[in-house]
């Protein structure tokens, strides 16, 4: 019985006599039993069930308050799942009769003989054994007829992503696991279905809901039906991608046409640009490298997006060695502040790589750091911290995706241009960064500031914010940040009861004696004194 869940029994017998002997000297253990009741009648016997349901009830079939076909027929009207065994004091073919008809496992008659009532026990538990897993079989082919898409979905998923080793015995013994029928010496080829993820977000979907509908949409138009098992989604660095497991019997011509069909519809709908790649024949082991191929053909495939790609020819360019971006061109162009022109020049080296197939991801990465350097030096020219600058999440964000498409890369070099011509403008306006700058101060006297800080935040290096300030307010930093911690002093010294170290420290001094000294040369008198001869 070892394995078996534990059960228990509930004794019903007016004797209390034949209760304790069977209570006593069965082993309850030996059939998995850890827990047995007693009932002297039908009352109690109905009591104890509704508390604790039994497993097994052996029960007196004559009793003066009520019988145990009465018990049993109780029972059998709630659809309490209950094995009877009856006891009686002599046969009787009504009885018998009755009880087969309730369905009890077993009729024992009395004198009280152990071995009989311990058969009888046995072949109750064997009869609850066997219900289990009956009902275990019909609930795991329910589970199988409701899931069986589901399971197989989940095997090429693993397939796909190494969660099964690449190894034919491997994958077979995990199709037999799933209960799944794969023929393993069919040859496959892949479909990637790819979206790049800032499509999306440009169009403001949520990507839960894009991932849905792109998937949906492929399995339509590969498969004729939504949600097929062999055509699953997932998403990477920011992109959304669906893959689809072809039989190699499939003409490549129909293949090609569904891909067309789905790019033209991902337009139509989702206002995206999809891309299809289809691979070579592969076997079944092969199908998790194959996918990783597809995945990085994709992410070297800049200039041909909304295409169907075969496996293999996306790989030669016309380049040979490393490209570098005219730089002295675009050096003069920042210098000329002309914006527009900036993007449409860039835009048009790209397009022209484009159509000489030169433009590949290696390049592609050349020129979005050779851009970026002109930008830096643009503004290092210029006295702006670049790498604060660019800080703001739409700068990382826009430049980490920039290397995903042209789209992607036109859409950073012209949030760049425009945040640092239009911060470099802004900039000559004096006025408007020291105001910046005194806003700061006066937000932060309190704090431990220096002219890094005060730097860091208008994006220029401390010794030109220090000429501009100095130029437009005839003040260096430190006295200006001095300023407004004597003037936040001396609002407490005249209004709060405070004692003056603690007035210090709250005006952004952190030493008392420094904030005396200071105090006292700001306003010509100590702050005991101001204390003593302003408040009111």
């Amino acid at each position: 019985m070892k394995g078996r869940k534990a059960m228990r029994c509930l004794l019903v017998d007016d004797d209390l006599t034949t209760l304790n002997v069977i209570r006593d000297f069965v082993n309850w253990k030996l059939y998995g039993i850890n827990a047995v009741d007693t009932a002297c009648n039908i009352s109690q016997a109905k009591m104890l069930i509704g508390e604790n349901l039994p497993d097994i009830i052996i029960c007196d079939i004559e009793m003066p308050k009520g019988s145990g076909l009465d018990l049993i027929k109780w029972v059998r009207e709630k659809k309490y799942k209950c094995q009877f065994i009856f006891l009686t004091c002599h046969e009787s073919f009504e009885f018998a009769s009755t009880a087969i008809d309730f369905d009890a496992v077993a009729y024992v008659t009395k004198p009280f003989d152990s071995r009989k009532v311990e058969n009888a026990i046995l072949k109750a538990a064997e009869r609850i054994a066997m219900e289990k897993r009956l009902d275990e079989y019909s609930r795991y082919s329910k589970f199988w007829m409701d899931n069986s898409a589901l399971i197989e979905q989940g095997f090429w998923r693993d397939i796909l992503f190494y969660n099964i080793f690449p190894q034919l015995n491997h994958i077979e013994r995990e199709l037999s696991r799933r209960h799944l029928s794969v023929n393993t010496k069919e040859r496959f080829y892949l479909l990637l279905i790819t979206i790049n993820g800032s499509q999306a977000e440009e169009l403001s979907w949520d990507s839960g809901v894009f991932s849905f509908a792109f998937s949906n949409l492929a399995s339509e138009v590969i498969f004729g039906e939504p949600y097929h098992s062999r055509l699953l989604n997932y998403t990477r660095n920011d992109n959304f991608y669906n893959i689809a497991i072809l039989s190699a019997m499939t003409d490549l011509t129909i293949i090609k046409d569904k891909c067309m069909s789905l790019i033209s519809l991902c337009r139509e709908h989702l206002q995206c640009e999809a891309s299809c790649y289809i691979s070579k024949q592969v076997e079944i082991e092969g199908l998790a490298g194959t996918r990783e191929e597809l995945e990085q053909t994709d992410k070297e495939n800049i200039a041909k997006r909304g295409r169907v790609i075969f496996q293999g020819e996306n790989q030669e360019h016309g380049i040979k060695g490393s490209y570098t971006l005219n730089e002295s061109l675009f050096n003069q162009l920042f210098l000329e502040r002309d914006k527009l022109k900036i993007v449409n020049t860039l835009k048009a080296e790209l397009e022209r790589l484009t159509r000489e197939n030169r433009l590949d991801s290696i390049t592609f990465h050349c020129i979005q750091h050779d851009f970026m350097q002109v930008v830096y030096s643009f503004l290092y020219k210029n006295e702006v911290q670049a790498h604060i600058l660019f800080l703001d999440q739409t700068s990382q964000k826009l430049f980490k995706n920039a290397e995903n498409s042209l789209f992607d890369m036109m859409k950073w070099a012209a949030y760049i241009t425009n945040k640092a011509i239009d911060y470099i403008t802004e900039t000559q306006q004096s006025e408007s960064v020291v105001e910046k700058a005194k806003r700061f101060i006066q937000l932060n006297y309190a704090r431990d500031i220096s002219n890094q800080d005060v730097a860091d935040h208008v994006f220029l290096t401390p010794g030109y914010l220090a000429k501009i300030f100095k130029a437009e307010t005839g003040q260096y930093i430190n006295n200006y940040i001095n300023e407004c911690r004597i003037k936040a002093a001396k609002e407490l010294l005249m209004r709060s009861d405070e004692n003056i170290s603690e007035i210090a420290l709250k005006s952004g001094f952190d030493n008392v004696s420094y904030f005396s000294t200071v105090f006292k040369k700001v306003t010509g008198i100590s702050p005991y004194v101001f204390r003593k001869e302003y408040r009111p």
